[in-house]
């Protein structure tokens, strides 16, 4: 980011200049005052050494992904200032409110006692929660100030460390009616049993952090030493901050069977001073988890070398006035040399595509003949830059980006760069045909056991017996014969994995009817305890990031279970009557063999209600060349196909299904969230890729660009039909299993039931009037409405769950794409065994069933008991929560970003000249919001971009502003504006939640 400076700039431009200070004498002796004051001389001096303005570097970037940890001290942030750069974005809502429901510190409650890190310092800073209030999370910091978040990223917790009671002095100073801006609460304040209380807690704070140093410093041989006892040589592991405490300090340490919590505060401080070789394996959601991807011995010994080696080429490069076209410097040792050669590679690279400042490189020209290899020495540089670059194994106050931009500096290839950052280093790998001009590094925030992202884009995961892991079928004998019924399974015609279809049974009673939802059947021949299970659990479910699809089973296997005639389902039926009431429910294994494939077009086009799938608002943008529609990858069913009872068929599941919708929106189910932002569509059809015959470790080049179109779909009612039935199912798991006690991966939001009073509040004043009126919610309200919620937690054992209005739900109807859904049919069919051969329900067997084991399900017992199932949710809860970032808002933001890049800087799909503008936020340093006529994409206006003059209080949340783009990042995903005019004031503008 870029500031204006023009007086200052001349000044320094010519300090040194000699020539410049006989102007000055001159000019004064011409104009005959001796006595000239400091202003008047600088004042002459600048209008006789005329130069252009020029603009000098922010040293407190708007992006947060580069911090300044010299010259700015590293305080604490107050609400105006806590603004994420990436949750601010227009998050995508992929129509599932079932996953999270973005709120960091939403589950906490008063006494708990947290750490948090701004910006990525390396300063703890040790708060305690006050409560919830105004919708704002409180805290006392050990700063000596109470201050409020919105959401605030909690890296470690300890749960009722103060009695609430103990709070009420300075809760009570919290101001009883909500205001803009919260300050510091304790500001000024002067009363004695607020201050006391205050004191009492800054003791605490302080004891409990001296006695975490004090057991560091006592334990140093076990601390200091802990990536050599606990890294893996070769491959990453994960692990949790108990499992790490084990693995690190001696059994004697324990109180009991567990660490006390100042011991775990010890081990947590000691990785995070480590830096290089444990990192949490997602901030955001690390609080629930502790969960540490601990990097592999090897990795860690190429950052110490590579470190040793940068030191020693800058140590000579002091000696040189050009160190950058010193060849005898760079030939002393193999990281010179490796400058040398990636120098003369991306060189001549750049005649077939060029380079750009903006995360990624240009779209290319002509194919490359070339493909050079490297010496052995110079894949260790490379893998550095890609543990820099790509999967961002450091935090970010190390000195590895200085090492890295040292490196990037010394090859002389990107002096016009503002910022030498990791992200000039992901397309220094571009340049030199180790990844793909179009990666996105969205790619490599998937984080899984045993995986690796492969150059070419795929995963490379370890094989995997799949006929080991078989098991006859554990249903045979019992499966119901669903003969001719017809079973409707509604999706794309590219959808090879058909997971579900559902079906409508008249009752004898008028007005009562089953719905069946039959769900695809893997779980009845995989063994719970097989190399298979195994192998799906370290990537719990399928990926979908645009581009680069990812199955969770083996694609024989999918095949083999996906929905169509003669494949074994799991029916999970309810008993509904025309009020939306269950009546009863059922689980029971099945055959199908009248399975009809319909896409969402055809079936809306039956449906009441029309609505067109095609984009409303935008139309569909696109760049690259068209490679046209694939053809089906099964037969589908067209409305005219079907006969009039079919079409009676699923008019009644809809109308059924809207009644079972009125039943959950009483109690509180959300209504639906649609994607602000498109969903692109890319097809890597039009591009050709040549690779070296011989040495897998060369360089490639690629012929073409990806297709990416941008398009919105209107959330139809056959996507409703699906939604509800979907539900249903999950609500009929539920109320199956529960009623058995039998441990499942239940969604829950206990937050929302501790939130209930404002809940209800907002969305009877508020939320309900806008989505009755058809009105989109504004950002700012959805802020409030999630963090009243909370985040959606997975639990061995039932409750409420909010979004859908249920009392218990499990998701079950993805046993393809979803190993949790796998963990309920596994459940499921063990109890049915048990049910079978003994007429009983399994609950005693359940809770009596050895914790740390696996139990063949065929004897009758459970394959999880609720303590086994329980140490495995979290850390499912947190890969399912990182592929739902990457397929879901990361990788669909950067293909939105490559697009517009592409037509902005290279002309390959027209834009507007100017944008209109909405405002979401007017900040210190900056006002963010949204372009309404392009996808509401998020973008900045930084106060460089304001004219001189511009105050921000002028400019309020809602305003439209029209603006013309002036800087963008690929990688970062951040679109940098100006304004150039103002089109309309907030009260009057209509469109700004559009």
């Amino acid at each position: 980011m870029l500031i204006t400076c023009q007086t200052l700039a001349t000044v320094t431009q010519s300090v040194n200049d000699a020539e410049g200070f006989d102007n000055l004498s001159t000019s004064l002796a011409e104009h005959d005052q001796p006595r000239i004051s400091v202003r008047d001389r600088l004042r002459v001096w600048e209008q006789e050494n005329q130069a252009s303005a020029h603009r000098l570097l922010d040293d407190l970037p708007f992006n947060e992904r580069l911090g300044n940890f010299l010259t700015r001290p590293q305080t604490v942030r107050t609400f105006t200032d806590e603004h994420d750069t990436r949750q601010a974005k227009n998050d995508l809502y992929d129509g599932d409110v079932l996953s999270d429901l973005r709120g960091q510190t939403s589950a906490l409650l008063a006494g708990d006692l947290v750490e948090t890190r701004f910006g990525g310092s390396r300063l703890p800073v040790l708060a305690i929660c006050l409560g919830r209030h105004h919708g704002l999370q409180y805290f006392y910091l050990n700063t000596g100030e109470v201050l409020a978040y919105q959401s605030l990223v909690a890296l470690f917790t300890v749960t009722n460390y103060v009695d609430p009671a103990v709070l009420q002095p300075i809760v009570d100073l919290i101001p009883s009616e909500p205001f803009t801006r919260p300050r510091n609460v304790l500001h000024h304040v002067r009363t004695a049993n607020a201050l006391r209380t205050a004191a009492d807690l800054q003791g605490r704070l302080t004891k409990f952090y001296a006695e975490a140093v004090h057991f560091y410093q006592s334990s140093l041989k076990y601390m200091d030493g802990a990536s050599e006892h606990v890294a893996d040589p070769n491959k990453r592991t994960y692990l949790s901050l108990e499992e790490l405490a084990d693995r690190m300090l001696p059994t004697f340490l324990r109180e009991g069977s567990t660490f006390s919590s100042h011991v775990l505060y010890a081990v947590h401080l000691a990785l995070q001073r480590h830096g290089w070789g444990f990192r949490p394996l997602n901030a955001k959601w690390h609080r629930r988890n502790y969960i540490y991807e601990v990097q592999p011995g090897s990795d860690i010994a190429l950052l110490q070398l590579v470190e040793s080696r940068v030191r020693r080429l800058v140590d000579g490069a002091y000696l040189r006035d050009n160190p950058g076209q010193s060849a005898s410097l760079l030939k002393q040792n193999d990281l010179g040399r490796f400058i040398l050669r990636a120098r003369a590679i991306v060189t001549a690279n750049r005649r077939n595509r060029p380079w750009t400042p903006h995360g990624m490189i240009g779209p290319s020209s002509q194919m490359a003949e070339d493909l050079p290899q490297w010496e052995e020495s110079d894949l260790k540089y490379i893998r550095f830059m890609e543990l820099w670059a790509c999967r961002r194994v450091i935090p970010q106050a190390s000195q590895i980006d200085s090492l890295g931009s040292s490196i990037l500096r010394l090859t002389q290839l990107y002096s016009e760069s503002d910022w030498v950052a990791h992200w000039t280093a992901f397309t220094f790998l571009q340049e030199i045909g180790w990844i793909p001009p179009w990666d996105i590094p969205a790619r490599y925030e998937y984080r899984f056991p045993d995986t690796e992202i492969s150059r070419g884009g795929s995963l490379s995961r370890p094989s995997v017996d799949v006929e080991a892991s078989m098991r006859p079928d554990i249903a045979a004998g019992a499966r119901r014969d669903w003969g001719e019924t017809k079973i409707f399974c509604v999706d794309s015609d590219q959808t090879a994995d058909v997971d579900d279809g559902f079906s409508i049974e008249a009752t004898d009673v008028a007005g009562e009817h089953w719905i069946h939802i039959h769900i695809a059947d893997p779980a009845s021949v995989i063994d719970p305890a097989s190399p298979l299970a195994s192998y799906i659990e370290s990537m719990p479910s399928s990926l979908y990031l645009a581009g680069y699809p990812e199955k969770m089973l083996p694609p024989e296997l999918e095949q083999k279970f996906s929905l169509n005639p003669g494949k074994p389902v799991l029916t999970f039926s309810a008993k509904v009557n025309e009020g939306g009431e269950v009546l009863g429910y059922n689980v029971e294994p099945g055959t199908v063999h009248n399975v009809v494939h319909m896409t969402k077009r055809e079936v809306t086009s039956i449906l009441p209600g029309l609505q067109s799938l095609e984009s409303g608002g935008d139309a569909a943008f696109s760049v690259g060349k068209d490679p046209g529609p694939r053809p089906p990858v099964k037969k589908i069913t067209t409305a005219d196909e079907l006969t009039a009872e079919d079409r009676d068929d699923l008019l009644l599941l809809d109308r059924l299904g809207e009644a079972l919708k009125d039943r959950r929106a009483a109690k509180g189910q959300l209504p639906t969230l649609q994607s602000r932002l498109p969903s692109p569509e890319v097809s890597f059809r039009p591009i050709s890729a040549k690779e070296h015959a011989t040495d897998p470790n060369a360089s490639m080049v690629w012929n073409g660009d990806p297709f990416i179109k941008l398009s919105h779909s209107n959330y139809s009612q056959a996507d409703r039909l699906v939604e509800r039935m979907m539900h249903t199912a999950g609500e009929v798991a539920a109320k199956w299993c529960q009623s058995r006690d039998i441990p499942a991966p239940y969604s829950t939001q206990p937050e929302a039931l501790r939130n209930a009073g404002e809940l209800k509040r907002l969305r009877e004043e508020v939320v309900d009037p806008l989505t009755a009126a058809g009105k989109p919610l504004p950002p700012a309200l959805l802020q409030q409405l999630f963090g009243l919620i909370g985040t959606s937690e997975l639990s061995a054992r039932p409750a409420p769950f909010y979004s859908v209005g249920l009392d218990a739900y499990t998701k079950a109807s993805s046993p393809l794409r979803r190993y949790t859904d796998l963990i309920v049919h596994w459940q499921i069919h063990a109890a049915l065994v048990h049910e079978r051969a003994s007429g009983t329900a399994p609950a005693v067997v359940a809770s009596t069933t050895d914790a740390g084991e696996h139990v063949d399900a065929a004897s009758s017992a459970l394959p999880w008991s609720h303590d086994s199932l329980s140490r495995l949710l979290p850390a499912l809860q947190a890969r399912q929560r990182q592929i739902r970032e990457v397929d879901n808002r990361d990788g669909p933001t950067q293909w939105i970003f490559q697009a517009l890049l592409r037509a902005w800087k290279f002309g390959e799909a027209p834009l507007p000249e100017r944008f209109a503008f909405v405002v979401d936020a007017v900040l210190p340093f900056g006002i963010r919001g949204r372009l309404r006529d392009f996808y509401g994409i998020g973008a900045v206006v930084p106060l460089a971009r304001l004219d001189v003059g511009t105050k921000l209080a002028e400019t309020n949340v809602g305003d439209v502003l029209t603006v013309e783009i002036r800087d963008m990042n690929t990688y970062t995903t951040e679109l940098e504006v100006e304004p150039v005019g103002r089109e309309v004031k907030a009260e009057t503008e209509g469109a700004a939640g559009a």
